[in-house]
C-alpha cells in the first residue's frame, strides 16, 4: 500500500483504491452474518415499509460488537485514516449497503450526492467502501466524479456524462472517497445481491450520525482503547456545565480533539 500515492489521489481526484483489505475467511464471515441480518430486518419491518426508507442498509454496525470492532482495528484502514485526517478522527456512520439484484428503493444514494459539505482545501471527512463480492458496473458498483470535491456545487450534466467513473474491483478490495466527492450506487443489473461495508470518518468535533457509545453499549466496555476511540468515546458530549468542568483529560469530551493535522489538501 502506497500511502503517499493514496493521499496524491485522494488531493487531485477525490478518490483512490486502497486494495485487499479482508482475507478470504473474513469476507465469508461479513457477507454471510449482513446478508441474514439484512433478511431478519425485513422479515420484521416488511418488505414494503423499508423499500422506502433503509431497505438497502444494514444501518449501525457497531451495535454488533465482535468482527465489527475487529473491522475498526484493522491496521490498513487505521493507517489510511490517519494519513488523510488524523489520529483523533471518529466514525460518523457504519453500515453495510446490500445492493439487489433488479430492485431499488427511494434510497437517495442512487442519485449523485456528497456526504459532505465543500469546505474548500480541507478535509473533513472520508468514505471507505469494503465490497464482500467482486464488483464492476455489471452489479451496480459505485460510480463517483473525478475531482468533484473541488466543486462548490454538483458538476453539469454534461460533465456527468464525459467524466463518470464506475469502481471495479475483486471482493475485498477496497476503496476511499473524499465524503464531499459526487457519487452514487449504480443499479445492479446482475443476478446476486451486492454488499459492502461502509465506513464513513470524520474529523473529531463534527457530529456523527449515531451515539456508538451508547447502541454498543452492550459491547464497548470490552472494547479496546482503538475502537472506543473511533466510536467517539472522546468526543462525547456533557450532560451539563458542571460535568464539563471535570478536567480534559477526564470528562467525556477530551482536551485536544481539535485537530486538523494533514486535512489540508495540497496540490503541487
Amino acid at each position: 500500500m502506497d500511502l503517499d500515492l493514496i493521499v496524491e489521489e485522494m488531493n487531485y481526484y477525490g478518490a483512490s483504491k486502497i486494495g485487499n483489505v479482508l482475507s478470504d475467511s473474513e469476507i465469508e464471515v461479513y457477507k454471510r452474518d449482513l446478508l441474514d441480518k439484512k433478511q431478519a430486518d425485513i422479515d420484521v419491518n416488511g418488505e414494503e415499509t423499508l423499500l422506502e426508507f433503509d431497505y438497502e442498509v444494514v444501518r449501525d454496525l457497531a451495535r454488533f460488537g465482535e468482527e465489527y470492532f475487529e473491522l475498526i482495528e484493522n491496521n490498513k484502514l487505521n493507517k489510511i485514516v490517519n494519513a488523510l485526517l488524523n489520529d483523533k478522527a471518529v466514525i460518523h456512520s457504519y453500515n453495510a449497503i446490500i445492493s439487489f439484484a433488479h430492485k431499488k428503493s427511494r434510497m437517495v444514494g442512487f442519485n449523485y450526492h456528497r456526504d459532505q459539505p465543500y469546505f474548500g482545501d480541507v478535509r473533513t471527512s472520508i468514505i471507505i467502501m469494503i465490497p464482500l463480492v467482486d464488483y464492476s458496473p455489471d452489479n451496480g458498483s459505485t460510480e463517483y466524479l473525478p475531482a468533484s470535491h473541488s466543486f462548490v456545487e454538483m458538476p453539469s450534466d454534461e460533465f456527468k456524462q464525459n467524466h463518470t467513473v464506475a469502481t471495479s474491483g475483486k471482493a475485498g478490495e477496497a476503496f476511499v472517497v473524499d465524503a464531499s466527492t459526487w457519487h452514487r450506487a449504480g443499479i445492479n443489473g446482475s443476478s446476486n445481491s451486492r454488499p459492502m461495508i461502509v465506513l464513513k470518518y470524520i474529523l473529531a468535533p463534527f457530529k456523527q450520525q449515531i451515539d456508538f457509545c451508547f447502541s454498543a453499549k452492550e459491547h464497548i466496555g470490552a472494547a479496546s482503547e482503538l475502537v472506543k476511540q473511533r466510536l467517539g468515546w472522546d468526543v462525547r458530549v456533557c450532560d451539563s456545565y458542571q460535568e464539563f468542568r471535570v478536567p480534559g483529560d477526564r470528562r467525556k469530551f477530551k482536551s485536544g480533539q481539535y485537530d486538523m493535522a494533514n486535512v489540508y489538501i495540497k496540490r503541487n
